[in-house]
């Protein structure tokens, strides 16, 4: 109970996929950004358990190594690998997730060919969201430092469009700061 977790906030759960409400939010009257950890569950399992960097485009990487189009595929199973605490049930759910065992296969293959330390179907998806929040939650520090609101997205914070740039350059600081030096991505979401 002590190492797993997500920071949970109510502005995450205003609708944005069917009706963008919550990216059409404003910050006192200011329009706002959400400025993205990309990648980031993948990046934070190879960040602690082999120090590496993930590279720029990470999915598209596994999507060449796998020959799969689908970059939404390959997140879709980075998540559920992550996430599963076993082989047998992480495929089980793909499969309920309309995934077939072949491109199950061609997509854990490629993505052990890309990455080859990386640790699926451990159960690391509770561990990464734990450090999600913490990182998270001491960039939301740092803005009431310099009076800035940040609000947690599971992987991102809402900023206002003017901080976008104080928001890229805290989030990629703490990430470091947390990951022991090894980088990440951001990127920023407007309305």
């Amino acid at each position: 109970p002590f190492q797993g977790g997500r920071l949970i906030t109510p502005f995450q759960n205003l609708p944005d996929r069917r009706a963008r409400i919550r990216i059409n939010t404003q910050i006192d009257g200011q329009p706002i950004c959400e400025v993205d950890f990309n990648a980031n569950h993948l990046r934070i399992v190879l960040a602690q358990t082999s120090k590496e960097y993930a590279g720029d485009t990470p999915y598209k990487d596994i999507c060449h190594e796998a020959g799969v189009a689908s970059r939404d595929m390959v997140k879709k199973f980075i998540t559920v690998a992550m996430g599963a605490s076993d082989e047998k049930s992480g495929k089980s759910r793909l499969r309920l997730d309309g995934f077939d065992s072949q491109v199950i296969d061609r997509i854990h293959t490629g993505t052990l060919k890309r990455y080859p330390k990386l640790e699926l179907f451990k159960g690391w998806g509770i561990f990464a969201q734990n450090f999600e929040g913490q990182i998270l939650k001491d960039v939301m520090l740092e803005g009431i430092k310099e009076d800035i609101v940040c609000l947690p997205v599971h992987d991102a914070v809402a900023v206002q469009q003017q901080h976008q740039d104080w928001a890229k350059e805290v989030m990629l600081e703490t990430w470091q700061e947390h990951m022991d030096g090894v980088g990440t991505k951001v990127k920023v979401d407007l309305p």
